[in-house]
């Protein structure tokens, strides 16, 4: 995900579309127009919040609900409503940058190449459009920084002020200072407002450089499996199972399952093939499994057959042009003659 993207689009949406006054034409309040900047930033990272406090209680595809569009929709309109009820402004204007800020959380995730299921639970069809966002975290961050200049620029050049991110930042212009003298934010309202901007993008890094300690444990245990060290592959994968988890739900499990096959353990392989599954059905490598777990089963090759063509179907149907496709159907088809 663009983690520093999503904070600099955040602060954008907030600067554009900033409410003047309550729904009664009333000032807002000091802190309703302290907290606008950082609520509009942590909107921008709704998705993600979502996933993390889905995946810390248990909820196996909360990485699924939390970019779902359906959950996204619901979620931004339950904080509108909160929002605009506390601050008094308008629910409409609210409920659009909140819905707005999850759609456009997930198109920038889809842009830098993220697999997504948007449509989750109607469909879980895999959306992606190439990476056309830098993944690389420096990249990124420049990319946006520059757009966001640009944007700032634009709006001082138009004759419109920051709002209150400008008194957050410390940049003011005559015209805002002058509108806002009747309802200026208490100096440490002001400060604790800006300090949460930063620890959000913060708290969003740390996550993500996390996130990606456990995708190298899991590589550890990746290759430890290549290796036929399966027993030294099932401390890797322990050890990678922590919070928090590796981007690809069930990835830990495939590589467990892989190794108790290999060490004759079919009983576990099958149940925790299966849980991979259940935990994210978007993953290609999880359908691919247990094709070619049932295909090579201790069974008759009638019941092989009827075991594993679900799920060749569905790679078929779901992942036509995956670039390991052709490879694992026809070790499924080697799989399936061996036991003719």
């Amino acid at each position: 995900m663009p983690v520093i993207g999503h904070a600099f689009v955040g602060l954008a949406t907030a600067i554009q579309y900033e409410p003047q006054s309550r729904r009664n034409g009333r000032p807002l309040s000091p802190t309703a127009i302290a907290l606008w900047v950082p609520g509009v930033v942590g909107a921008a990272y709704l998705p993600d919040l979502v996933t993390q406090v889905g995946s810390i209680a248990g909820i196996s595809r909360a990485g699924l609900a939390g970019h779902s569009l359906l959950i996204g929709v619901a979620a931004g309109a339950v904080i509108a409503l909160a929002w605009a009820v506390a601050s008094g402004a308008s629910f409409v204007r609210i409920l659009a940058v909140t819905i707005g800020s999850v759609l456009v959380h997930d198109a920038l995730d889809i842009l830098q190449a993220t697999d997504r299921a948007p449509l989750w639970p109607w469909s879980n069809q895999i959306v992606g459009l190439g990476i056309l966002v830098p993944r690389r975290s420096i990249a990124e961050g420049l990319l946006f920084l520059v757009l966001f200049i640009a944007f700032a620029a634009w709006r001082i050049r138009s004759g419109r002020s920051l709002g209150s991110f400008g008194t957050l930042a410390g940049v003011r212009s005559a015209r805002s200072t002058a509108a806002s003298s009747s309802s200026s934010s208490p100096r440490w309202l002001v400060w604790v407002a800006r300090a949460m901007v930063p620890v959000l993008l913060l708290a969003a890094i740390v996550t993500h450089a996390l996130r990606g300690a456990r995708e190298r444990q899991a590589n550890v245990a990746g290759r430890l499996l290549a290796a036929g060290r399966y027993a030294d592959a099932l401390v890797a994968a322990d050890a990678a199972d922590r919070w928090p988890w590796p981007a690809k739900p069930g990835r830990i499990d495939l590589i467990r399952g892989e190794a108790h096959e290999s060490l004759g353990e079919s009983t576990v392989a099958e149940r925790i093939f299966l849980k991979a599954y259940d935990e994210d059905p978007t993953n290609f490598w999880a359908l691919a499994d247990l094709a070619e777990f049932y295909a090579a089963r201790d069974a008759p090759a009638a019941e092989r057959r009827r075991l594993a063509q679900p799920y060749t179907e569905e790679l078929r149907r779901r992942f036509p042009r995956h670039e390991r496709l052709a490879e694992v159907l026809a070790r499924v088809d080697r799989k399936l003659a061996a036991a003719d």
